[in-house]
């Protein structure tokens, strides 16, 4: 895992509609741990995917930064959420949890929505896509 001498997380975001990145934090954290600030940006990009915060509406992608240096980030483009990080298998091994003042965990309505099998599209980058609704039709 990286040494992140900083204990200040951010969580940024850039514009659908513009394009425009949004210099004030979503989020800021002072002291988790690289586990703990992975764990909290989990819970995030399954929110962000699944629009459950306002300021999601119109968000094209999130990122997680330790002070100046970006850690992860996830981008929907579509019917995927792509996410990249520097410990890509930290944060899929993490568990979802929670900043505060954000409630509930989204982690199985995700799920519900997204396929649980992931594809590597680089060693640093994984994709979740959209499962497909399948009509029958009887006739």
């Amino acid at each position: 895992m990286g040494n992140y001498q900083d204990t200040t997380w951010y969580i940024y975001r850039r514009a659908l509609s513009t394009d425009e990145w949004i210099y004030i934090p979503l989020q800021s954290w002072s002291g988790p741990t690289l586990e703990v600030a992975l764990s909290r940006f989990k819970h995030e990009v399954f929110s962000f995917s699944l629009e459950k915060h306002v300021e999601y509406t119109d968000t094209k992608s999130i990122y997680l930064y330790n002070n100046r240096t970006r850690v992860a980030k996830a981008f929907k483009n579509d019917d995927k959420i792509e996410v990249w990080s520097t410990s890509i298998r930290e944060w899929m091994g993490s568990v979802e949890t929670l900043a505060p003042q954000r409630y509930p965990l989204y982690e199985n309505e995700f799920f519900t929505k997204y396929e649980h099998k992931h594809a590597w599209k680089n060693t640093l980058t994984i994709t979740y896509v959209k499962k497909r609704i399948v009509y029958k039709v009887c006739i």
